[in-house]
């Protein structure tokens, strides 16, 4: 009787520690701390705002403005582009200027010392440099052909899409048909301008001109007008002081022949010629 009472009550307790579940593990949420908001001032000139890459970086400038627009952290890669249609309505040869912008690949127009007008271009490549100094807006044309660079055809295919007639390796027989330029204002007589064509944001693509994108060289080239200065600049131009730049960021221009997208027209100076030296001041009389 006491052997079954024990073996009854060692099934029981066997039993109660087949079916036994251990207690489940809480697992307790690490706390997550809030990112910090960084809010640059708005004191900084706002094309070379610092701290865009930031986590919680915060826009310091108001929704809609110009500063809004460049403060953004996709500036100034980017495809977007802004304009100021009241300004750009207002401009004149005597009141704008034009500043493309070499180290962000952007092109700003200044009307009254306010951006009117900001997009992406496409400047020169290595070896086709966009010269860098100031000039002024000497032609316009809307459907301009290059006279330089375009692509040879042989029987109806291209046989060399990148052509350049300086180089002398024209394939016999084959026709050279011109690289066009629409909307194209002209900013030296040996070939640089600013044009309808190919842009990627932030990348140089071009034999020496500025590219821009179509809709946007239709725009500007319906409101550029002649004479209207141009700077192309190895730095970026002070805003806060109306597009001022350096006047050693616009001295560099590279060797002639190098770099340029067309030729010059008959009875205009490849590079415009230096300016003759001051004569010597007369001695002074005793």
């Amino acid at each position: 009787m006491k052997r079954s009472l024990l073996l009854t009550a060692a099934a029981l307790l066997l039993a109660a520690c087949s079916t036994h579940k251990p207690a489940p593990v809480v697992e307790t949420a690490e706390e997550v701390l809030p990112v910090p908001t960084f809010v640059p001032t708005p004191t900084t000139n706002p094309l070379t705002i610092e701290g865009k890459d930031q986590p919680g970086y915060v826009n310091p400038y108001p929704q809609g403005s110009y500063e809004h627009f460049v403060a953004q952290p996709a500036y100034p890669k980017t495809m977007d582009s802004y304009c100021d249609d009241a300004l750009l309505a207002q401009l004149t040869a005597a009141n704008s200027k034009i500043i493309v912008c070499l180290p962000q690949q952007r092109c700003r127009v200044y009307v009254n010392g306010k951006v009117a007008f900001d997009w992406p271009v496409s400047t020169g490549t290595d070896g086709h440099e966009t010269p860098t100094g100031v000039f002024r807006v000497l032609q316009k044309e809307p459907d301009h052909k290059s006279n330089r660079y375009g692509k040879f055809v042989s029987n109806g295919k291209t046989v060399n899409g990148n052509a350049d007639l300086n180089a002398g390796d024209q394939p016999e027989g084959a026709e050279f048909i011109a690289a066009s330029m629409p909307y194209w204002n002209r900013l030296t007589w040996d070939g640089v301008g600013i044009h309808a064509g190919k842009v990627v944001a932030g990348k140089r693509l071009s034999h020496g001109c500025i590219r821009t994108p179509n809709h946007i060289a239709k725009k500007f080239y319906d409101h550029s007008v002649m004479n209207m200065p141009a700077y192309i600049t190895r730095a970026v131009e002070d805003y806060t002081r109306g597009g001022a730049v350096k006047p050693i960021d616009v001295k560099y221009r590279p060797i002639a022949g190098n770099d340029y997208t067309d030729m010059a027209p008959a009875g205009k100076p490849a590079v415009p010629a230096a300016p003759a030296a001051p004569a010597p001041a007369p001695a002074p009389q005793h």
